[in-house]
């Protein structure tokens, strides 16, 4: 039982209706009368009894009137003689949804339980305003009530009076966190038979290792006819780690977040850019690494003059050489070793290609005509070249 008393003569309670007050008054009286003089016997009892029903009723006879002046004094002296209190402290008394209005000679909250017969248990909430200066005061009985807690699989009881959520779990020796989950508000207040439900919220953080595909980068516009892909950077993946979160409730997964991501090498772009379809030696090379760049009609771009003339083929019949396709012999006095070229025929029907002059021949010297002598690796492929007209453009 927890017994509050608050400060007294602060508080004046509204009055009654005047009806009303007058009957409460009489029956008060009546009750006192009645029980502090059932001694002095049953004449007195009934004059008294129907003075207040004449009270009451607003009805008083001449008679009556007699009795009632005889029962005041009577009982005045009585009082003064035995030290008989009169009920002249109200009280108004709250308890749950109602409220009652009583009369009472105590000024001391244990008499007036006791003479009120107000019992209170040992979890419930009793508070006492005092008596102010008009002998008003206040009792407000809060009774106890169960709320229940779940928790970790455990349920437990636990009484009381007034309080929040809050209260109920602190009382309950319950302990949460901002992640938890729980069925009702905090803030909110405990009821008869609320049932508090905690669910237990936990996370795991952990990493994982994924792949950054690499990107292909190439012109926008598409590959010319004489033209080909070539690839001048090879693309490598990245890599990036991935910080992520799972959230379990009550141990049972619910949903894995992204936290974070980091990257940990970065992607390589694969590049491709499109290069002449070049000819070293009458082969296409699968990979142009030289500066050469042609036209659309296969020409190049960057020359310094042609020549156009007779072009033969010779090949090392079997014998060691350290010649190649893409060598050529020439006039050395016009054409020095290294010079680097650029044959076809002036239709573009057949591309020996790229080449440099590594050689020189007796038809230089003969008369036979012969601008340029084109090797080739076996002796059938320079017999199906034969002799052909050719441009050689001199690049350097």
């Amino acid at each position: 039982m927890d017994v509050q008393e608050q400060n007294k003569g602060t508080e004046k309670l509204d009055p009654p209706k005047k009806e009303q007050q007058v009957k409460q008054f009489v029956s008060n009286a009546y009750q006192g009368l009645t029980d502090q003089f059932s001694k002095i016997g049953t004449a007195v009892a009934e004059n008294t009894q129907s003075f207040v029903k004449g009270v009451a009723s607003k009805r008083l006879s001449r008679t009556m009137s007699k009795v009632l002046a005889i029962g005041l004094i009577g009982t005045m002296t009585l009082a003064v003689c035995t030290g008989l209190t009169v009920a002249d402290h109200r009280i108004a008394v709250y308890e749950g949804d109602e409220v009652y209005y009583r009369y009472t000679p105590y000024s001391e909250l244990e008499d007036i339980l006791e003479e009120q017969k107000i019992t209170l248990g040992k979890d419930d909430i009793c508070v006492f305003s005092g008596f102010n200066s008009e002998n008003e005061a206040s009792i407000v009985v809060k009774r106890a009530f169960n709320v229940t807690v779940s928790a970790d699989g455990e349920t437990q009881t636990v009484v009381m009076a007034e309080g929040t959520v809050k209260d109920a779990l602190k009382k309950a020796g319950v302990t949460y966190s901002e992640d938890d989950l729980i069925n009702v508000p905090l803030t909110e207040q405990a009821v008869a038979d609320m049932n508090i439900q905690i669910n237990r919220v936990t996370f795991k953080t952990f990493e994982e290792t994924e792949e950054i595909p690499f990107e292909t980068k190439r012109p926008d516009q598409d590959c010319p006819s004489n033209q080909r892909e070539v690839v001048t950077q090879i693309g490598r993946n990245g890599e990036k780690i991935l910080t992520k979160q799972t959230r379990f409730v009550d141990d049972v997964e619910k949903e894995t977040t992204l936290i974070k991501e980091t990257v940990s090498k970065e992607p390589v772009d694969k590049v491709i850019e499109y290069r002449a379809k070049v000819s070293w030696g009458g082969s296409v090379l699968k990979y142009d690494s030289s500066d050469l760049q042609l036209d659309e009609n296969g020409i190049p771009k960057n020359y310094k003059y042609k020549v156009t003339g007779k072009a033969t083929a010779y090949s090392a019949l079997g014998r060691p050489t350290q010649l190649v396709p893409g060598c050529v012999a020439m006039d050395l006095s016009r054409f020095p070793k290294g010079t680097k070229l650029y044959i076809r025929t002036p239709s573009g029907s057949y591309v020996y290609g790229y080449s440099k002059v590594a050689d020189t021949g007796a038809f230089v010297h003969n008369g036979s005509g012969v601008l340029v002598d084109l090797f080739f690796n076996t002796y059938e492929e320079s017999c199906r070249f034969g002799a052909k007209t050719v441009d050689v453009y001199v690049l350097e």
